[in-house]
């Protein structure tokens, strides 16, 4: 049992072997997570935890990384301008990871098993745009702030670029006490 089955909690995926889970009540304990976060491994007994810190923010600066490619998004720059004060790394806190975590996580970033490998971006820039792509497309709800302002959001988007986070097809059984985030009974 890990650390995160103590609290209520959904699992969205996988990012590579790693479980990615969105809280359904605040965390404080190996990590600290509130309903309005996601996180990635959970805790001791399982992966250390990776906790992004705002969804809202990591969509931000996804949108930052696609307007200049798309001249009819451009108008979105002055909406996201208020969440890119702070950079990927400020996004991201890091519970009980070694060394040796960090460069296994680093070399499964690369791997040819993942759709958007890491190629130019640093890892926590790769973490961040993943994230935010996925959550820009797939939990809309959990960063509202922004999502909210966006006239037909997935209009002038052709392929995805960073998410690699595989959702658990519908009916599969989960170990999430909350169950499978997109297909609930």
């Amino acid at each position: 049992m890990s650390h995160i089955d103590s609290f209520k909690h959904e699992l969205l995926g996988y990012l590579g072997i790693i479980s990615v889970y969105h809280p359904l009540e605040d965390i404080d304990g190996d990590f600290i997570c509130t309903t309005n976060q996601l996180v990635i491994g959970g805790g001791s007994g399982e992966h250390p935890a990776l906790v992004i810190e705002s969804l809202v923010h990591a969509v931000a600066l996804f949108l930052k990384e696609e307007i200049p490619n798309i001249r009819k998004l451009r108008h979105w720059e002055s909406i996201i301008a208020p969440y890119l004060n702070k950079t990927s790394s400020e996004l991201l806190t890091y519970y009980e990871w070694t060394e040796e975590t960090h460069e296994e996580f680093a070399e499964m970033s690369k791997s040819d098993t993942l759709p958007c490998q890491r190629m130019r971006h640093e890892i926590d820039d790769w973490v961040i745009l993943g994230i935010g792509e996925f959550v820009f497309f797939s939990l809309p709800h959990l960063a509202n702030e922004i999502m909210s302002q966006l006239d037909n959001p997935y209009e002038e988007f052709r392929h995805m670029r960073y998410n690699n986070i595989m959702v658990v097809p519908p009916n599969f059984p989960v170990y999430s006490n909350g169950g499978n985030m997109f297909f609930k009974k």
